[in-house]
């Protein structure tokens, strides 16, 4: 289980990127050539790849910050519940300082004091202090399951179930950083890839447009033919506006994920990695049923439903504590004290059927968090198969555009080597072009959703299994 230090940037605890836990504490006058410095990270010189940002940004995540601190929370919460078990001593000291007379025959105070304070010969007292020092100690032998605070108590194992649940939340938190991570960078690199090829669509199309115009002009082509392809070129404008801003909304966001600043400057490895090898489903299957972090936090929550029905059931029962207490009192003249111990019974009779209600309910509940984790099994199978049809249909996708793209080159060089013998209209070829780009440009779009849904099953199984570690 990863622990956490809130005194210790979580970067620095990042297995993955052990070098540049080293760069950082190197002093910062001079950095060397192969250092980047920005703010208090340091990043290497040569394009991020994806494993990278993702390294970088599980040490800068302030999801996961939040986890660890959450953690934290819930470690003190079980000392603080094992810690009310134990024995409570508690003091007092209190000074009073009083004057007044009699009101009958009970006085208050019946000598007189031989400093000169206290009843004089009328019976009033000018004034005299008192000081009473205390002290008390209560010890529940028997309360709430608790036996001298000895046993696994339901309430400190409530506390521990809730620790449990978060320590199994932070590895979903995790692999959703890394998902985050993923799907920014195969977006932006994949619309950073995709620039030059739709600029160039729109340069062949503008080319279209001139040489279509020109051919108007000489009563070869009706206006409607120019009509269409100068709407075509207005929409491959927008297009090449739009992937543009893609690509930077995408290194904006990149930015954000990796701790940045939007002034920051990072270089991004334009090559996307490749596509896994398809895992085997069976092995994928019984692994996420055997080790699934949702399914743990679940089995958390069944635990702690568990302990609230041992401790409300508990309370039906009597209490047994040990108690003991002593008092000083003084006049700063004359003192006394008094010791009392003692041994209390409480024993719930009636009330209505108030706490035999709230037994009955927490039985339910935890009923019900047993039922809720079966479900939770049926959630995750149904994912898994999800992911792995959403991979057939892209890989098949991406086959039969692979094919297309390949008739459509051939058609290319077909109609360059005619224009070239001068048997072809140029447009042919430009035609001939424009289809090739676009089918490539899908092609392109198709391989990075291919990567995403990897990247989306990496996700479904909670870290069980591993594509981009």
């Amino acid at each position: 289980m990863t622990k956490f230090n809130p005194h210790r940037n979580l970067f620095l605890g990042s297995s993955l990127i052990g070098w540049v836990a080293i760069l950082l504490l190197i002093p910062p006058p001079g950095s060397p050539a192969g250092e980047v410095r920005t703010h208090n990270l340091i990043l290497p010189r040569h394009p991020l790849t994806l494993r990278d940002c993702i390294a970088i940004a599980l040490g800068e995540s302030p999801k996961l910050e939040a986890s660890g601190f959450d953690l934290l929370a819930a470690g003190w919460e079980i000392r603080a519940a094992r810690a009310l078990l134990w024995p409570n001593l508690t003091g007092s000291a209190t000074g009073e300082g009083f004057s007044g007379e009699s009101t009958g025959k009970f006085g208050i105070v019946n000598t007189t004091s031989p400093s000169g304070g206290g009843v004089n010969t009328s019976r009033n007292v000018d004034f005299a202090g008192i000081g009473l020092f205390g002290g008390k100690l209560i010890y529940p032998v028997f309360k709430d399951g608790s036996i001298f605070g000895f046993n696994d108590a339901p309430a400190v194992e409530i506390k521990r179930a809730q620790k449990d649940a978060l320590e199994w939340t932070t590895h979903l938190t995790r692999e959703d950083v890394i998902y985050r991570v993923t799907e920014v960078f195969i977006d932006t690199v994949s619309a950073q890839n995709r620039v030059e090829p739709i600029d160039r669509r729109l340069a062949l199309l503008e080319r279209s447009v001139d040489i279509q115009k020109e051919e108007q002009q000489k009563g070869l082509l009706l206006p409607a033919d120019v009509e269409v392809v100068t709407k075509q070129l207005g929409s491959a404008r927008s297009l090449s506006t739009i992937i543009h801003q893609q690509a930077d909304a995408g290194y904006l966001g990149l930015l954000r994920l990796l701790g940045l600043q939007s002034s920051d400057h990072i270089r991004l490895n334009n090559t996307l990695p490749g596509p896994p090898s398809p895992p085997d489903a069976a092995q994928l299957f019984h692994t996420m049923l055997a080790r699934h972090p949702s399914l743990l936090v679940q089995l958390a929550n069944v635990n702690k439903a568990k302990q609230d029905y041992r401790l409300e059931n508990y309370r039906l029962y009597p209490s047994v504590a040990l108690h003991g207490s002593g008092l000083y009192v003084t006049d700063f003249d004359t003192d006394a004290h008094d010791l009392v111990g003692g041994v209390t019974v409480s024993i719930p009779i009636w009330d209505f059927g108030a706490q035999l209600n709230t037994v009955r309910a927490r039985r339910d509940t935890y009923a019900a968090e047993q039922a809720r984790l079966g479900a939770v099994g049926n959630d995750l199978a149904s994912d898994l198969v999800k992911a792995y049809r959403e991979i057939y249909e892209t890989s098949e996708s991406i086959l039969r555009h692979e094919g297309e793209a390949g008739k459509l080159d051939r058609d290319l060089r077909v109609a360059q080597s005619q224009q070239q013998q001068g048997i072809a209209p140029p447009l042919t070829a430009i035609d001939a072009e424009l289809a090739l780009v676009s089918k490539q440009e899908e092609l392109a779009i198709e391989r990075a959703r291919l990567l995403l849904r990897y990247a989306e099953l990496q996700k479904a199984m909670g870290g069980t299994w591993k594509w981009i570690p």
